[in-house]
């Protein structure tokens, strides 16, 4: 991981990305992403900001993730061109409570009666601190803070179809990250694909917990989180965004060479998570 953008101060970074931001939200469409299979039946529908990925269970679709507020056209876009129909969105569980994962929840609800899940940490967050869940960051301040129709624990399992979801708290990022652990198909082969729910090291600064009234011991609880899951068998590496795990180069590599497939990776997960901890440790002793 390029620490290089840790060696900027706290506001020197939420500068750099607001202006970023506001690039992406005078015209979303520019940043639109190609929706493609990633292997059996699950498929990419996000942009090339956030992530957002769909199963198809059998009996409904199943969403991970809803991007950022405004952007519900690209994702009804990709789900489209997949040939499956929105309305068959069942479900549209969410990583976590920031506003760049949760964003058109309420336009899904609303549109096709689709039914949204978050950690119960998660839920408790939205309802008793909205404030950390940056909506004042985000392209309209004013979308909608969804209440959750499902609240999932740590250790649950949630099944729609033919797919079963483990899910396990693993906060730091947020107080409601989640990881999840399930399985694909693709004719006779089951693959076990992993999503870690919030890797991203910008909440994590002394100033933004302190901003937050969120304690310094949530770094170390970043660190447990990936201890936690780091031994779980995996497959296939979903992103939170897509530099994580390098969704779209993994795309790119798949369309030059359609023989080989970048995603299917049993070494990546562990590689992930420990690269993840090594590089937030050199995050802490650069004093951020």
């Amino acid at each position: 991981m390029n620490l290089d953008r840790y060696r900027k101060s706290y506001e020197e970074l939420e500068a750099i990305q607001q202006t970023k931001n506001l690039d992406f939200y005078a015209n979303p469409a520019k940043y639109y992403q190609k929706p493609f299979r990633i292997a059996g039946n699950l498929y990419y529908i996000g942009d090339q900001k956030v992530c957002s990925h769909l199963v198809d269970t059998g009996d409904g679709l199943l969403v991970f993730d809803s991007g950022y507020p405004g952007t519900a056209h690209l994702m009804l876009q990709s789900i489209w061109e997949l040939g499956f129909n929105p309305k068959d969105v069942k479900v549209i569980i969410h990583s976590h409570e920031h506003f760049d994962h949760i964003g058109n929840a309420c336009e899904f609800q609303t549109l096709f009666g689709t039914k949204l899940a978050v950690s119960r940490a998660g839920g408790e967050v939205m309802r008793d601190h909205p404030e950390q869940v940056y909506m004042e960051a985000s392209p309209n301040r004013y979308s909608p803070i969804f209440t959750p129709d499902i609240l999932l624990e740590d250790g649950e399992v949630f099944t729609l179809g033919n797919t079963s979801v483990r899910c396990v708290l693993t906060p730091g990022h947020s107080e409601g990250v989640m990881t999840f652990l399930f399985q694909i198909r693709e004719g006779e082969t089951v693959y076990n694909v992993g999503y870690f729910g919030g890797a991203g090291f910008n909440t994590l600064y002394k100033k933004a917990l302190e901003k937050n009234g969120r304690s310094l011991s949530t770094r170390e609880q970043f660190l447990d989180s990936f201890r936690k899951v780091r031994d779980e068998k995996v497959d296939i590496v979903l992103g939170n965004h897509p530099h994580q795990n390098e969704t779209l180069k993994k795309r790119e590599e798949m369309l030059a060479h359609p023989e080989k497939n970048p995603f299917i990776d049993p070494a990546e997960w562990r590689s992930f998570c420990d690269t993840m901890t090594d590089s937030f440790r050199q995050f802490m002793e650069m004093g951020n």
